[in-house]
């Protein structure tokens, strides 16, 4: 619904705003967002999933399987966030190395976000 919302925007009232310069932006923007939202719930089970699994491969036995695979969209964003800080707090103490796994973890999720405001952006094949 969102993607033809901002189809709509753009292919029949961008046209007739072309005087306006100022509200032509605006519609610009208003489009852009509707795609941004539209491709962030397209995408957001897969991310999360993706990522999920991720972590919990570099950090085993810390999930919490129960809350990461709630069919509450809460618990399962507060499971994968405190395994997001997990990570971060033992790479800060050393307690993980950053190696190759880790690395590939970080451009996966760094791409994964990316792709959501920007399909066209390229990270390219070196982190």
């Amino acid at each position: 619904m969102l993607e033809a919302v901002a189809t709509f925007l753009l292919e029949e009232v961008g046209p007739k705003l072309k005087d306006d310069k100022a509200l032509s932006f605006r519609l610009m923007i208003a489009a852009n967002l509707a795609s941004i939202v539209a491709s962030e719930l397209r995408t957001q089970d897969d991310r999360f999933s993706h990522e999920a699994r991720r972590l919990k491969g570099l950090l085993p036995g810390v999930a919490d399987e129960a809350k990461l695979w709630s069919s509450r969209g809460a618990e399962r964003t507060e499971a994968l966030l405190a395994l997001e800080r997990e990570l971060a707090a033992r790479l800060r103490s050393g307690r993980i190395k950053i190696d190759d796994k880790v690395i590939d973890h970080l451009v996966q999720t760094a791409k994964d976000t990316l792709a959501v405001t920007n399909p066209r952006f390229e990270l390219g094949d070196e982190p």
